[in-house]
């Protein structure tokens, strides 16, 4: 009997147990036997594991966070705790192991497969929709409708009392998350870590607002770009000269993370499965599940750790041009 392994690595996004649940049956339906390493690569290195089946990854669909629970394993990036990882991957008979993360989990991944005889396939799981060159990773829709539902919010109280409220939204160093927050949001200002904006414009473009007659603004602040109270002390005093607004700061944080999963994730996430299950089958090794001209495909895990995606700049561009 063929024995596969997984695991959650990294940041959680909802999602992760939509694969893990359609990777188990689809695995078990082919006469696998599943093995779910428990805290990422830290289960792997100290034999923490369970053995999944129907039952146990019934009822997960819905639930955001991953069932396996996650961490970031420094250990696994020394050579001589990735040859422990080995061995016991061995010892269990492991033949292929499907590694749900981000970017950090498919650079040890891409280990895993240059050095071991170990097969790799990895499913994207990370709100920052970051990994190259796929259009969507799981987990990107939940945080995206979580961040907009938050800022709807306090657009509300930002226009009661005429506000100018700097939102950080998560992201990392690439800035989709925050640019699509911004769109869907009608945010008037989205700073991201690929392009910085000097101050003194950041604070007249407010105050052309104010002149506009707008009440109330919103920033959009990647997290990449800078942290929203250290933002703050450096706009406030620039802003204070105009005497326009109040300037208030708000970090959505981990809210982003967490939740139940949107029927985009629990799709993608289950179809990601599918096609993980596919490539087993098939013996491929060393690729991980995208989404390319909407088609999932697998895609060589080198394309995805010796390349950076970018943001259409255009878009930043058009959110000013709407943003009257």
């Amino acid at each position: 009997m063929k024995v596969i392994g997984v695991l959650t690595s990294g940041g959680d996004s909802p999602g992760m147990n939509a694969a893990i649940r359609a990777l188990t049956r689809a695995a078990l339906d082919n006469n696998f036997k599943v093995i779910g390493f428990l805290k990422g690569f830290k289960g792997v290195l100290d034999n923490e594991y369970i053995e999944l089946n129907d039952r146990s990854v019934s009822g997960i669909i819905e639930r955001g966070g991953t069932i396996l629970q996650s961490s970031r394993e420094p250990r696994f990036f020394d050579f001589n705790y990735r040859q422990i990882a080995y061995s016991n991957l061995n010892n269990l008979n492991i033949d292929t192991l499907v590694i749900i993360g981000g970017n950090g989990s498919f650079n040890a991944a891409y280990k895993i497969f240059k050095e071991s005889n170990i097969k790799v396939i990895g499913i994207t799981g990370t709100i920052d929709n970051d990994i190259y060159p796929t259009e969507y990773t799981l987990g990107y829709d939940t945080a995206l409708n979580t961040a907009k539902d938050a800022i709807d919010k306090i657009r509300d109280t930002a226009y009661s009392f005429e506000r100018v409220f700097i939102v950080e939204v998560m992201g990392r160093d690439y800035g989709q998350l925050p640019l699509e927050v911004a769109l869907s949001t009608g945010s008037e200002i989205v700073l991201v870590p690929e392009f910085r904006i000097d101050l003194e414009k950041i604070a007249q473009k407010i105050h052309t607002f104010k002149q506009k007659g707008k009440k109330h603004v919103i920033i959009v602040l990647s997290e990449g770009y800078s942290n929203a109270f250290e933002f703050y002390n450096q706009l406030n005093p620039i802003l204070k000269k105009y005497n326009d607004y109040e300037l208030k700061v708000s970090v959505l944080g981990h809210i982003q993370r967490g939740g139940s999963p949107t029927a985009r994730d629990r799709l993608f996430g289950t179809l990601s499965a599918y096609k993980a299950i596919d490539a087993i089958l098939k013996q491929q090794n060393g690729y991980y599940v995208g989404l390319i001209n909407n088609k999932y495909d697998l895609i060589p895990l080198e394309e995805a750790i010796n390349n950076k995606k970018t943001i259409n700049k255009d878009l930043i561009r058009f959110l000013e041009e709407i943003a009257v």
